[in-house]
């Protein structure tokens, strides 16, 4: 149950219970100025008491809020206060209270209203006499909307944090204490719903923060204030989001969904009930019409990746797993930035698959940090979905105009345009030139002249077969001056062909709009036949990793990366250097996963054929991402 998009409430609830002070009314404003001023008065000195302080003390009832503000002052700074003294501060204070009119929480009126729509009955419960409540409230014009006030000075009735103020407004409301919620901004107070065994809401607009709130047994669901939820979503302005939830990092999470998507996102989410964000964010994206039915997608940043296939479903649900060589329940326990484990996160993935009306089966492939993790999962997420709603967007006119660029560091641009691209690069040992055109494949031209020992005849082939799935023409010569390195051919020739994609990539992503980031990945069936599966992201950093699925990285280093020649006499670790010269080039992080053994030659031939399918996609026209670096961050350059 719902209440003004404001409040969710579970579905048996008849009643709240509310705490007036910093819940109902913002009336800790007045504590902060008055407190210093009537000490000031009746002790004839200025005593400072910091906000902290006041908000720790704030939910006692007044007799005791002063009791313990007297014994800090005699402590703190050695002065004790008379009976007398203390008797007529009370008082005054009291009387301040009593004549105040206190601002009503943003938010509060809107649920009171929905209360009385939906036949919610309402109480204020509060540590403070009867009468005074119901003074307080009728000046501050809220009173109307209550069925009861419950004070501190009925039937001897102990104060809060006992729960006897709402085990008796249960009573008189004449419902079981289950079946009402408490909401309180202090931790005193949420004791005592607690302990009468009300469903217990926390609020931090007074008395503690949200952290303090959220960490507390006694509370079931967190809120930031009661100002209401909104959502909305726009594909082709990505660059413009504003997200606030309580939570910085599932923020993050939420605007990797929406960038990858190609949206701008406008997020204002008061509460930690991540699966109603979760599913307000799934019926925000299934708001939009559908194009496909499912979508299937590797999502990573530097060391960690996923697979994600999404589908459209009558019975939603969720399936998430990690590969073999990792422990679900170590990683599901760990810290991830700003949350204590991952449990927030699957919350919200269950909720965003309700929302959806999708079932989701994620793959947690390649772990060294929990949020870069967490990070490939909610971009997989992104891209998927980018496949199942993105509209139909006519492609903008190409322009063939070549550029040229200045040397820069022994590079030299020698062409560039939005369909081709030549660059040069000198050093002491070697010249490369490398040419891409991405109007289409034709054979290419490979030529690497270097010495006898150096064994590279084969490098060609895989070169064509990696071009021939991007749909590019690639020419390749190498010349050595001083060379006896088979390595450096390898990763001097990714080095500039990742520089000549990148040159490429930034003039089409100005003009025309790129998704900067793909994988070999498009479908469930790929997911479930590509025994080799390759993603690369352009963003501004460099990052190779290989994450084998089913046996320890140093067994698949052994057999696979070291020690292999294939093609004709290639060393497998020169073509791991090959990848690492790419990344390093185009900034780029690349991630390849291997499902299954497979041959050194078979697993080679598949990597580039799949980097291929990679860099189609990531070289696919976007115009919704016209102008738009790839990464979240935007740091490409």
């Amino acid at each position: 149950m719902q209440l003004n998009n404001i409040l969710w409430l579970p579905d048996e609830i008849k009643a709240i219970l509310f705490d007036m002070d910093g819940v109902l009314l913002d009336s800790l404003g007045l504590d902060l100025s008055i407190c210093g001023e009537l000490l000031k008065k009746h002790l004839g000195r200025s005593v400072h008491l910091s906000k902290e302080f006041i908000r720790s003390i704030f939910a006692y009832h007044p007799p005791e809020f002063w009791r313990r503000i007297f014994a800090f002052i005699e402590t703190k700074h050695g002065i004790t206060a008379a009976d007398a003294v203390q008797d007529a501060v009370l008082a005054e204070y009291n009387q301040a209270r009593n004549e105040a009119v206190f601002p009503v929480n943003p938010g509060i009126i809107e649920i009171l209203a929905a209360c009385r729509a939906q036949g919610i009955k309402t109480a204020v419960v509060s540590n403070n006499p009867t009468e005074d409540v119901r003074k307080i409230v009728t000046q501050s014009g809220i009173a109307v909307y209550f069925d009861l006030i419950v004070g501190n000075d009925l039937h001897n009735l102990r104060p809060k944090p006992a729960p006897d103020t709402y085990i008796y407004a249960a009573n008189l409301l004449d419902f079981p204490p289950a079946q009402c919620v408490v909401i309180e901004d202090s931790l005193l107070g949420a004791e005592a719903g607690s302990k009468a065994s009300c469903f217990t809401i926390g609020v931090a607009t007074g008395g503690a923060a949200f952290s303090d709130l959220e960490q507390s047994d006694f509370i079931r669901k967190v809120y930031s204030s009661f100002l209401p939820n909104q959502i909305s979503l726009h594909f082709g302005t990505p660059t413009k989001k504003k997200l606030f939830t309580p939570n910085d990092f599932v923020s993050h999470m939420v605007e990797h969904i929406a960038w990858r998507m190609g949206c701008g996102i406008d997020l204002f989410w008061n509460s930690n009930d991540w699966p109603q964000l979760g599913l307000a964010l799934g019926r925000a994206i299934a708001g939009f019409p559908r194009r496909a039915e499912s979508g299937a997608a590797l999502g990573m940043i530097d060391d960690g990746s996923a697979e994600v296939t999404v589908t459209a479903a009558v019975e939603p649900d969720m399936l998430i797993e990690t590969v073999e060589q990792l422990d679900p329940k170590w990683f599901f326990g760990l810290r991830c930035e700003q949350l204590a484990s991952s449990a927030p996160l699957l919350e919200l993935l269950r909720g965003l698959a309700q929302g959806l009306q999708a079932r989701l089966h994620i793959r947690i492939c390649g772990v060294e940090d929990p949020h870069h993790a967490w990070e490939g999962v909610f971009r997989s997420i992104g891209i998927a979905l980018s496949k199942m709603f993105s509209p139909e967007m006519p492609l903008l006119q190409t322009d063939t105009t070549t550029d040229k660029a200045a040397p820069a560091h022994g590079i030299v641009v020698e062409e560039l345009s939005e369909q081709a691209a030549a660059v040069v690069r000198t050093t002491a040992e070697s010249r490369v030139r490398v040419a891409v055109s991405c109007g289409g494949h034709w054979p290419g031209v490979y030529s690497f002249k270097v010495g006898p020992s150096i064994q590279v005849s084969g490098f060609g082939g895989l070169l064509e077969a990696m071009v021939q799935e991007a749909g590019f023409t690639l020419a390749v010569d190498f010349v050595a001056e001083r060379l006896s390195s088979s390595h450096v051919v390898m990763e001097d020739i990714g080095l500039v062909l990742g520089k000549t994609l990148k040159e490429l990539l930034i003039l089409r992503m100005n003009r025309c709009g790129v998704n900067g980031a793909g994988s070999s990945v498009s479908t469930a069936e790929d997911l479930a036949s590509q025994p080799v599966s390759v993603g690369v992201s352009v963003e501004g950093r460099k990052f190779v990793k290989f994450v084998p699925f089913n046996k320890p990285y140093s067994a698949f280093r052994q057999r696979f990366l070291l020690g292999q020649d294939v093609f004709g006499g290639l060393y497998s670790e020169d073509l791991d250097d090959f990848l690492d010269g790419l990344a390093g080039g185009l900034d780029c992080s690349i991630m390849i996963h291997i499902r299954e053994n497979i041959a050194p030659a078979d697993g080679w031939l598949l990597l580039f054929r799949h980097l291929g399918k990679a860099l189609k996609e990531v070289f696919q026209e976007n115009p919704c991402r016209k102008g738009i670096p790839p990464g979240v961050k935007a740091t490409l350059c």
